[in-house]
């Protein structure tokens, strides 16, 4: 399954939009796209959506902890947004819609 990603600035925060499936296949994707915002310098905050995200496997849950503590290396503000459905379900029964949700 494909992966779309896109990142956009408005104001300080940068948000990567992800559409499709994340799992081992894909997560290197993900992982460079958020990645990139954190290091954007003008960027004071990165969001992660994932709206249109059908799947999350424990490789896409590690990307985004990932981001997270890469996120509190750079004193970024990190949070994950839009998760529905299974995506969400995943989130909560692994424990960590609290700390990517924030």
């Amino acid at each position: 399954m494909a992966l779309q990603l896109s990142t956009h600035r408005s104001g300080g925060d940068a948000t990567v939009v992800v559409s499709g499936v994340i799992d081992m296949a894909t997560v290197d994707q993900l992982e460079a796209a958020i990645t990139a915002a954190i290091a954007d310098d003008a960027a004071t905050a990165v969001v992660v959506d994932l709206s249109d995200v059908r799947l999350l496997d424990s490789a896409g849950i590690g990307a985004l902890l990932k981001g997270r503590r890469q996120a509190d290396e750079r004193s970024r503000g990190y949070r994950v947004a839009g998760a529905g459905g299974m995506v969400a379900e995943v989130l909560r029964i692994t424990g960590e819609i609290g700390r990517a949700h924030g």
